[in-house]
């Protein structure tokens, strides 16, 4: 089931605390890393083109995944954008769009009601736990280099890394983060490398909001 999850999802499973259902970390910082998932899906899904040095939607069709859909329709409709101005665009529909997937998937419930929009009003406690404890695993076990990572497995860990969300990736048995192995996967050389301008273009776009948000 966690590999049936769009990258947006990934990203706020786990960073929701399980039973309280609120997020451990700053709602901007997750927002923010669930709009450059979506972006990267559209380029896995073959959607995004290079040109003229800047990344365009290719193609007619309807990218799989809402959040992927809805970044494709605002940069179509917002040609003249800055990747940085697309992810904060997006962000606050995407992450209503993971809330809403985890939830048809039956990994979260929904308690409370949302107020003029606001999904603060709203809690998300996890019920997929083995889904969530899946996803640690597959996580731990690719920055202990028991295995090499998938493409969107490297594209996950690179979003939670640039967007500042680290401390919610597995640590190992004495509580440590294997930075090195993040760095290295993070840094495009690993499989995620292979998306080339999409990858870099988000990773760019994404570190210059967070830098500006002094978050």
């Amino acid at each position: 089931m966690a590999e049936d999850l769009t990258i947006g999802e990934q990203v706020v499973l786990l960073t929701l605390d399980e039973e309280t259902g609120i997020l451990r970390e700053a709602p901007l910082r997750v927002s923010l890393a669930v709009s450059a998932a979506a972006l990267l899906e559209l380029g896995f899904s073959g959607h995004l083109t290079e040109r003229d040095g800047s990344l365009v939607v290719a193609g007619a069709s309807t990218p799989v995944g809402p959040a992927a859909a809805a970044m494709a329709e605002h940069m179509r409709s917002h040609p003249e954008e800055t990747p940085r101005e697309w992810l904060l665009a997006v962000r606050e529909q995407a992450l209503g769009m993971a809330y809403r997937g985890l939830w048809e998937k039956g990994l979260v419930r929904r308690q409370g009601r949302r107020v003029l929009g606001v999904f603060g009003s709203v809690k998300y406690p996890v019920t997929g736990l083995p889904e969530l404890v899946a996803l640690r695993g597959r996580l731990a076990a690719v920055l202990a280099q028991d295995q090499n990572p998938d493409e969107r497995t490297a594209a996950l860990i690179t979003v939670l890394h640039h967007a500042g969300l680290q401390a919610v990736l597995p640590r190992d048995s004495g509580g440590r983060a294997p930075e090195y192995r993040l760095a290295a996967i993070a840094e495009g050389q690993g499989p995620a490398a292979a998306l080339g301008d999409t990858i870099r273009t988000t990773v760019a776009a994404l570190t210059a909001v967070i830098a500006s948000s002094a978050l």
